[in-house]
């Protein structure tokens, strides 16, 4: 958490406003900030080293003297050679995010319809972000939640200033510019409410004046907007952390290992791409570089290496040849690291399940640590349920989540026929993963099948 600038140096300050520009400043060089811009590029399967990799080839340089004898010289240059970058980090943040809160959140019904239609989309969204870096904030504003960042690009990010007694937050800072020419916005949330401001040279401009938060929102008749309870009496500003530490689940033990996989399937392709020609060994040439120069002029992107002598008295030959590329190692190592990288993640191999694993039992085991991974996320969505629906009145505590599930759908179905002596037909009809809950509903609630149900032994 960004600790350089606090609340008590922003109560301390002659002039505040020059205070939140340095402290945007300093935010934008601190190393959370950094850390979730390359989050997110790893995220999009643009790795940052990587992408700085060159690779050191061989050139000609033609020249000529003074008196016009064209001079060959080699020399070396780096280029930009094959930068394959990996979709794990994509892939375990969506495993795990989804795992958890793909089928949206549980809640008694009048505190889930005071949260909006959207809320749980928006909690998904919010609930990748804190895994990507570490912490997100979810902004009550007025009847539904809006998803704030820590960074979501070089220009434009959120951060809190803490109390050096309690840690608790009380100011929230979010900057934006849509691109770098263009003026740089702050938006600054205070216990009275929002205020806009836009940078101008070295001073900060209020855009808006402050507004205060409303509680909530109604439509009359004529669809204009009422508001009611406008206020909090706190920040309606509530963290969703990734883990009780609130840090990123890009740590650098998985990161190391992706860079490692990228850097090994990188050099791989560019030692294909130098080994693609086949080249040509000039036996008994006896001509100079020079010559051999020219001559591969003469024959088109033609790799040559020539033999002035090869001890015998035979005549001039050309052999055609081709490098083998070793792949055995790389592979094995490429393999070695993709299991790690699952195991350290904690996450569900699919490639995994195949034959044999495709049992129920196989299949639990096989995601038990995924689900010990989304027991520890759980946690933390729901306290940030709890703070929600804290800020608005209604405390809940029975909040559920619904998991997505891996099964042998066929298996399910045999083990149900084989218990169908032993559970009624709703009991039945709610296991089999082919019925729906509403074919369900619509099934038991059928007079003729309670003729039939009736009329069973």
């Amino acid at each position: 958490m960004f600790t350089t600038v606090t609340w008590q140096d922003y109560l301390a300050s002659e002039c505040r406003e020059e205070l939140l520009l340095q402290a945007v400043q300093r935010f934008k060089a601190s190393h959370g900030f950094l850390h979730a811009l390359e989050a997110d590029s790893y995220f999009r399967g643009e790795n940052t080293r990587v992408a700085r990799k060159t690779i050191l080839r061989a050139r000609k340089t033609e020249t000529r003297d003074a008196q016009g004898r064209r001079r060959i010289r080699a020399a070396t240059e780096d280029v930009v050679g094959n930068r394959i970058g990996s979709g794990f980090l994509f892939r375990f943040v969506t495993q795990q995010n989804q795992f958890l809160l793909s089928e949206g959140v549980t809640l008694p019904e009048h505190v889930k319809s005071s949260l909006g239609a959207d809320f749980d989309h928006q909690l998904e969204h919010l609930g990748e972000k804190a895994l990507l870096h570490g912490c997100a904030w979810g902004y009550w504003n007025a009847d539904h939640l809006e998803v704030i960042e820590m960074a979501k690009n070089p220009t434009s990010g959120f951060f809190p200033l803490l109390d050096e007694m309690t840690g608790e937050m009380r100011l929230g800072v979010q900057f934006w510019q849509i691109a770098p020419e263009r003026p740089q916005y702050l938006r600054v949330f205070a216990d009275e409410g929002v205020t806009v401001y836009r940078k101008e040279g070295k001073a900060l401009v209020p855009v808006t004046a402050c507004q205060p938060y409303r509680r909530s929102v109604r439509r009359d008749v004529m669809g204009e907007s009422v508001t009611v309870q406008p206020g909090y009496g706190r920040l309606p500003l509530i963290p969703l952390r990734a883990n009780a530490e609130g840090r990123s689940e890009f740590t650098p033990a998985i990161r190391a290992k992706i860079d490692a996989y990228d850097a090994i399937l990188s050099d791989f392709a560019d030692n294909l791409d130098r080994a693609n020609d086949v080249y040509w060994v000039l036996n008994n040439f006896g001509g100079t570089l020079d010559e051999v120069a020219e001559l591969l002029e003469q024959i088109s992107r033609v790799k040559a290496v020539a033999n002035i002598s090869d001890g015998t008295c035979s005549g001039s030959t050309a052999e055609p040849r081709t490098i083998e590329v070793p792949y055995a190692a790389r592979r094995a190592a490429l393999e070695m690291l993709e299991r790690a990288l699952y195991q350290d993640y904690m996450a569900l191999d699919m490639s995994a399940l195949t034959g044999s694993s495709l049992t129920n039992v196989a299949i639990r085991v096989s995601a038990a640590n995924l689900n010990l991974k989304a027991d520890r996320f759980e946690w933390q969505v729901r306290q940030f349920i709890m703070g929600v629906t804290s800020l608005l009145g209604c405390p809940c505590t029975d909040i559920r989540f619904k998991r997505q599930t891996i099964a042998n759908e066929s298996e399910t179905v045999a083990d149900i026929a084989a218990m169908r002596g032993d559970i009624d037909r709703e009991t039945a009809l709610r296991l089999n993963p082919y019925i729906s809950d509403e074919a369900a509903d619509a099934l038991l609630a059928s007079p003729d099948r309670k003729e039939v149900d009736e009329k069973r032994p």
